[in-house]
């Protein structure tokens, strides 16, 4: 992880999504990305990176190069896992009793997740406020090129053929378009962030330049075909292993789903009208399950915003409504707010 330090000052968490680093909240003008809108206004700012990608690559004892074990993880391992390792250690060293976490893509789905895991009750006391950029759950109505073509194709167990040492970082993106291109007939020939996520015309193509130099940044295959179950099985559950391993792992033939309406952490929703990976029938639908939760304080589709524009967009009206709420559920003390 990375910080923007501001010892003493309150602290909040920045998490990035899926095949993206902590690089993506540096990307924008300073007045508009939010690493740096949150530095200047007063805040100890934590930038984290998911496992397996370009920052994330340590291991104490599998080589992320030689073991293939090092990439058996999906979203869930991190919602699990690494969420509550995050925040512990970021608390343990501000010695702050609380902070602020904000996740874009799968970084909501990592909080989702955690929140209704096994250190709720400990989430629950230390998060302050969970604010959801893009929240991805159920992807039913997702429009990703690349995702509805691994869909179409059923191309996860391939991919995890052939690159079982991770996928999609900056060295393999070549190879792996140009593979692409091949199985798909010249369907998709280059990996790009529209291809990924969408775009729309809010978003600023050169601060989208300034996202690509470090992007994509990486991930586990098997991450990806989680996904990829998703959308298949239309629901917001646990990784597949098929009936034999599903008992092995979880004494089920069929994998648990997540539930969304154990939520417990002060919760902001900031969805986009033209997301891609967030589908707005698919946020409907998160936030039916949701209805009735006094914790979800804020909800609000922003029009024309695509899964991106937090990162590159020219629009401020998304980052005024965050920093209201930040500053309301983490207050800074006259001594750390910035004139």
């Amino acid at each position: 992880m990375f910080r923007l330090s501001r010892p003493g000052a309150p602290v909040v968490l920045l998490q990035h999504g899926i095949l993206a680093s902590s690089w993506c909240w540096l990307v924008n003008h300073p007045g508009k990305s939010l690493g740096i809108a949150l530095w200047t206004k007063g805040y100890d700012v934590w930038l984290t990176n998911s496992r397996g990608n370009t920052y994330s690559r340590n291991h104490t004892k599998y080589h992320p190069f030689l073991n293939e074990k090092f990439w058996e993880y999906t979203f869930d391992d991190m919602g699990n896992s690494d969420v509550m390792a995050n925040v512990e250690h970021i608390l343990g060293v501000t010695h702050k009793d609380t902070l602020t976490f904000v996740g874009w893509s799968q970084g909501t789905t990592q909080m989702f997740i955690a929140a209704q895991g096994k250190h709720k009750t400990y989430l629950d006391k230390h998060v302050n406020l969970f604010v959801a950029l893009s929240p991805v759950t159920y992807m039913t109505h997702q429009t990703s090129t690349i995702l509805e073509i691994v869909k179409v194709l059923k191309l996860g167990a391939i991919v995890e053929q052939i690159w079982p040492f991770g996928f999609l970082d900056l060295a393999q993106e070549p190879a792996i378009a140009e593979w692409f291109c091949q199985v798909t007939n010249g369907a998709l020939c280059t990996i790009t962030v529209d291809s990924i996520c969408g775009t729309s015309e809010l978003d600023d193509v050169q601060m989208i330049e300034n996202l690509v130099a470090h992007f994509p940044a990486g991930t586990s295959v098997k991450d990806l075909n989680h996904y990829e179950q998703l959308i298949l099985k239309e629901h917001f559950g646990r990784y597949d292993y098929g009936t034999k391993r599903n008992l092995e792992h979880y004494l089920w033939p069929t994998p648990p789903k997540y539930e969304l309406g154990k939520l417990g952490i002060k919760t902001a929703l900031f969805m986009g009208s033209k997301d891609a990976l967030a589908d707005p029938a698919d946020t409907t639908r998160m936030r039916e399950d949701l209805r009735g939760n006094a914790n979800v304080v804020f909800s609000k589709e922003y029009m024309g915003y695509s899964h991106v524009t937090w990162l590159v967009g020219t629009p401020t009206a998304w980052l005024e409504d965050l920093m209201h709420l930040v500053s309301q559920y983490n207050p800074l003390a006259e001594q750390w707010i910035q004139v």
